[in-house]
């Protein structure tokens, strides 16, 4: 359809559908940020137990007791690097919402460009990390699988039952199920877990379980209590265990998978269908980025800098066109690998 000059016309308000950014994994359990400036990071893991004092004899006068060992673990962060292009026709020609006949300059556009480059290259980031620090608590791993990677971060995490033996023991008794991995933990990882997050399937299945309704049921108010409301971090918080000390939450979140079939990317939950998860916000999770190391434009030197972002640009001439790079070395690290329970129950 061609554009007449004499017609009067109206641009309407730009529509950007753009899917929210979520956190709750996150901020949620990996609050804890730590900055370093080599590649590599080295973690001391302790592993206490729960030794009492002996008893001596008056004679003797004490007993000797033996320290309490550790073991250190080195982490190499992968680097993440998305990178968007600008060009002499991206500036040169109207942007999406622009008026028809605008007096912007390519100056003005290129400006415009680099900061909505720059939020989008972050929420891309923000989303990888949420997807880290999924797999980190859903599979005790963070596999690094892109242009010739193919990797597997492992932090040896083995409190986790299968469906075989947990879906039998959830169909039975789903309120003694949890209390019996909220035990677990305590005796393994020393914490008390106190919220369970359930994938949807899951929270259907719980809130349509007979025993579990009895609890809910008024006179029961100080045992359990069922209020869902929509948090800011794209979590839903469904209710209380009051009796166990848990708050329930299901959180449905996906994310591209464009890496398992490159040729059929699909979109996949964060939460995988029919888990539930057992966590503490007590627990020792921390949120880790080594340093990145790039050539200096100015100085054409290597220079290591310290952060969690790093952006990075530069130009080529013949076509002209501009590069921004946006860099993080991020880890999630779980440091008490038995402070959470997972099940596939479903």
């Amino acid at each position: 359809m061609s554009v007449s000059i004499f017609e009067p016309r109206t641009m309407g308000k730009l529509i950007v559908r753009m899917p929210p950014t979520r956190t709750f994994f996150r901020s949620t359990f990996f609050r804890k940020v730590n900055t370093f400036v080599t590649k590599s990071i080295d973690v001391d893991f302790v592993k206490g137990d729960r030794k009492i004092a002996p008893f001596v004899h008056r004679k003797i006068g004490s007993k000797i007791v033996p320290n309490t060992g550790y073991q250190t673990k080195t982490y190499e962060p992968p680097l993440i690097a998305p990178t968007k292009l600008t060009t002499v026709e991206d500036v040169s020609e109207r942007s999406a919402g622009e008026a028809l006949y605008s007096a912007k300059t390519a100056e003005e556009r290129a400006v415009e460009k680099l900061a909505r480059d720059f939020r989008e290259l972050e929420d891309m980031i923000v989303r990888r990390e949420e997807w880290m620090c999924a797999q980190a608590i859903y599979t005790g791993a963070i596999p690094v699988v892109g242009e010739g990677l193919n990797e597997s971060i492992d932090f040896n995490f083995t409190n986790r039952e299968e469906k075989k033996t947990a879906a039998e023991k959830w169909k039975a008794n789903k309120i003694g199920f949890i209390r019996a991995a909220k035990k677990q933990v305590q005796k393994a990882g020393f914490v008390n877990c106190d919220i369970c997050i359930m994938a949807d399937d899951v929270v259907e299945d719980f809130l349509n379980d007979e025993k579990v309704q009895k609890m809910l049921d008024v006179k029961a108010f100080d045992l359990a209590v069922i209020k869902p409301q929509e948090l800011p971090n794209g979590a839903t918080y469904i209710g209380s265990l009051r009796g166990e000390g848990i708050d329930i939450y299901t959180y449905n979140e996906w994310y591209l998978d464009d890496f398992t079939d490159p040729a059929k990317p699909a979109p996949k939950p964060l939460v995988p269908n029919g888990t539930l998860a057992l966590l503490s916000t007590q627990a020792n999770f921390s949120m880790n980025y080594a340093g990145v190391t790039f050539l200096d434009g100015k100085t054409e030197k290597f220079i290591t800098v310290e952060g969690a972002r790093v952006p990075v640009s530069w130009i080529e001439r013949g076509p002209d066109r501009r590069f921004l790079q946006l860099n993080s070395n991020p880890l999630p690290i779980p440091h008490e690998v038995d402070s959470w329970f997972v099940a596939q129950v479903l």
